[in-house]
C-alpha cells in the first residue's frame, strides 16, 4: 500500500507508482504470480512432448501446419570471438533441428538474426580504434567459420539488424500508435509493461508496485527500451519518424525480424536459458501487443548453460572465463564436442571439463570400434557363428522403439545414446564370443547385423556426427586426389601386407620375433597417423581413431 504523501507526490509529478518485476524462485510449489496459462495450439499432434518452462512440465507438440514448422533462433552479437558457451547453444539447437528434420521428417523453416549494431560493438570498436561496421563484419565471418567447423547447419535465412532497420522502425511505430509504447522527451521509445496483460509469463513472475527512481524518463521501472536516442555524435544512428535519431534496443530486433519472416505466430523460438528473462520475455510481450494475440511463440526451447567445472557461473566474456572455439578445436574434435552436448541433453547445464571431453571421446571410439568389428565380421575376418535369429529381431525392434521413445520425450539424446550403446554391446558379444548358444532359431543373421549397424549409423548422422562407415577423410581426399590415389585402398594394401608378414612370422615352429617386431612398429606408426589396426584370428581390419595420440607402450604385440 502507498501512503497519502506518496500518492499526492505521484499525482503532482504526473507519474504513477511504478511496476517492476519480482522474481519468485524460492518455492516452486507457490502459485505463479501471473495467471497466464499456455494455450495449446490447434493443429496436428506429432506424438512429441516438449518441456514448457512456464508450466514446469512437458506439453504435446502440435503443429499448426502439418506441411511445415517455423523456427527462430537468437543469433550472435558480433563484437568478439565466439566461445564454448555460444558453441554449446548452437550445437544443441542444431541437434534439435536435425532430429525434427531428419528423424521426424518435419519441414522446418529456420531464421536467425545477426546483431551487428549494439552498445558493446560500438564501445569495442571505439576502444580499438576500428570502424564498427568492419569490426562487426570480421567477427561475423569468424562466427560463420566457427559454426561450419562445428558442423552446425546455417539457418535458412539470416538477417542483419542494420539491413532490416525500416522493419524495426515500423514495428516500433505501430506499438506507439497502439499506445503500447511511448516516446520520452529525448526521443527514446519505451515499451509500457503496464499495458501487457501477461508480462512475466515465461519466467512465472508477476508485477509488484514500487516507486519509480528519481529522475527516470520511464513511466514504470520495468519498462524497457525499444529505441535509444542519440547520445553522442560519434555513434551510428538512424532517423526516426517520432523525431530525432537513434538506434534500436536489443529486444525489439528479434521481434521485428522474426515477425518479418513468420508473422503473428511462431512454432519454435530457441536460445540460451539466460535469455529467457528479460530478452525472450520482452520479445513475447512486444509481439503479443503488436499482433494482438495472447501467445506469439508456441514452444520456447532454452538450452542449458555451459560452465567450467567448479565455477557455477556461465561462461561469459564479461566474466573473463571463456574458451574460444578455435582453442577447443586445437585439443578436441567437433564430433567430440557434439557428443558431449548429446550426453548432457539440451536443457541441462553443461559442466565443461577435460573429463567430460574424455568421456565424449571414449563414447565416440566405442561407436567406431563397433562398426570396425561389425565390418570385420561381415567380411569374414572373424569366425562367424550361428545366432538366435528371433532374439536378434526382437532386440532390433526394441532398440528402434526405445530410441523413438527417447526422441519423442523432449529430445532425450542422452538416453538415446545409451540405447544405442546397449544394442552395440549385445551385438559385440554375439560376434566376438567363441561359442554362441542359438538353439531357438539358429542362423548366421548377417542381414540383421548389418541392419542394426545401418540403423546406428543413421542415427549418429542424424545427430550431426560424422558417418561411422565413411572411412574417407575429406582432407586426405584433397591431398591424394591430384595423384589419383584412394587413401582407403592404400591403407587396405598396407594392412594386407602387414597381415602376410604376421602370417609368415608365425607359420613355422619358431616365431620370427624380428618380423613380428616390424609388424608392431608398422601398427604403431599407423596409429600415430590416426589409423587404429585391429588384429583378428583370420586377418586384420582398421578404423580411423577418434584422436591421434601416440600409442601406449603397453599395447599388445603381434606375438601375443
Amino acid at each position: 500500500m502507498y501512503s497519502i504523501k506518496e500518492l499526492l507526490r505521484a499525482l503532482k509529478s504526473r507519474t504513477r507508482p511504478a511496476l517492476i518485476c519480482r522474481r519468485n524462485f524460492t518455492d516452486e510449489t507457490q502459485k505463479p504470480e501471473t495467471t497466464f496459462k499456455w494455450r495449446k495450439p490447434i493443429g496436428q499432434h506429432t506424438g512429441i512432448n516438449i518441456y514448457n518452462h512456464g508450466l514446469r512440465q512437458k506439453v504435446p507438440l502440435i503443429l499448426r501446419n502439418p506441411q511445415m514448422a517455423t523456427w527462430y533462433t537468437c543469433g550472435p552479437t558480433v563484437y568478439d570471438s565466439a566461445h564454448l558457451g555460444h558453441a554449446s547453444t548452437y550445437v544443441k539447437v542444431d541437434i534439435l533441428q536435425r532430429i525434427l528434420r531428419d528423424y521426424f521428417k518435419i519441414n522446418l523453416v529456420t531464421a536467425m538474426n545477426i546483431t551487428d549494431v549494439d552498445d558493446k560493438i560500438i564501445k569495442r570498436a571505439q576502444l580499438a580504434g576500428l570502424d564498427w561496421q568492419k569490426m562487426a563484419r570480421a567477427y561475423e565471418a569468424e562466427f560463420r567459420q566457427d559454426m561450419l567447423r562445428l558442423n552446425v547447419q546455417p539457418a535458412d535465412v539470416r538477417s542483419h539488424v542494420t539491413t532490416t532497420m525500416p522493419v524495426i522502425i515500423q514495428f516500433i511505430q505501430q506499438l506507439i500508435d497502439e499506445k503500447q509504447a511511448y516516446v520520452t522527451p529525448d526521443n527514446s521509445v519505451y515499451f509500457d509493461v503496464s499495458k501487457s496483460q501477461n508480462y512475466g509469463k515465461l519466467q512465472n513472475i508477476g508485477l509488484s508496485e514500487e516507486k519509480l527512481e528519481r529522475g527516470s524518463i520511464k513511466r514504470n521501472s520495468a519498462d524497457f527500451a525499444l529505441w535509444k536516442a542519440r547520445k553522442s555524435s560519434g555513434e551510428p544512428t538512424w532517423a526516426a519518424p517520432w523525431g530525432g535519431e537513434g538506434r534500436p534496443g536489443w529486444h525489439i530486433e528479434c521481434s521485428a525480424i522474426a515477425g518479418l519472416f513468420f508473422g503473428r505466430q511462431l512454432d519454435f523460438h530457441a536460445g540460451g536459458l539466460d535469455l529467457r528473462f528479460p530478452h525472450h520475455e520482452n520479445e513475447e510481450a512486444q509481439c503479443c501487443a503488436r499482433y494482438k494475440t495472447e501467445q506469439w511463440v508456441n514452444y520456447w526451447l532454452h538450452t542449458g548453460q555451459l560452465h567450467m567445472v567448479g565455477d557455477h557461473q556461465k561462461m561469459s566474456k564479461s566474466l573473463g572465463n571463456t574458451i574460444s572455439v578455435s582453442e577447443l578445436l586445437k585439443k578436441y574434435t567437433a564430433d567430440e564436442f557434439r557428443m558431449a552436448c548429446l550426453l548432457s541433453n539440451y536443457r541441462n547445464a553443461m559442466p565443461y571439463s577435460d573429463q567430460l571431453m574424455l568421456t565424449a571421446r571414449q563414447t565416440l571410439q566405442r561407436f567406431k570400434n563397433f562398426q570396425a568389428d561389425l565390418s570385420a565380421y561381415t567380411q569374414f575376418l572373424k569366425p562367424i557363428h550361428l545366432l538366435d535369429e528371433g532374439a536378434l529381431k526382437a532386440q532390433l525392434t526394441h532398440t528402434v522403439t526405445e530410441l523413438d521413445n527417447c526422441l519423442r520425450d523432449d529430445f532425450d539424446t542422452a538416453r538415446a545414446i545409451s540405447v544405442l550403446m546397449d544394442q552395440m554391446s549385445s551385438i559385440s558379444r554375439c560376434i566376438n564370443e567363441q561359442q554362441v548358444d542359438a538353439q531357438e532359431e539358429p542362423a548366421y543373421c548377417i542381414d540383421l547385423l548389418l541392419a542394426a549397424g545401418n540403423f546406428i549409423n543413421r542415427v549418429i548422422v542424424t545427430f550431426g556426427l560424422s558417418e561411422l562407415q565413411d572411412r574417407e577423410s575429406s582432407q586426405e581426399k584433397v591431398s591424394f586426389s591430384d595423384h589419383g590415389i584412394d587413401p582407403s585402398l592404400l591403407v587396405n594394401d598396407v594392412i594386407n601386407v602387414r597381415g602376410r608378414m604376421r602370417e609368415s612370422a608365425t607359420s613355422g615352429d619358431v616365431k620370427n620375433q624380428q618380423l613380428l617386431a616390424a609388424c608392431d612398429e608398422l601398427r604403431n606408426l599407423l596409429q600415430q597417423h590416426g589409423i587404429q589396426v585391429r588384429d583378428h584370428k583370420q586377418g586384420s581390419s582398421w578404423v580411423f581413431a577418434v584422436s591421434c595420440e601416440k600409442p601406449d607402450n603397453k599395447s599388445k604385440s603381434s606375438a601375443e
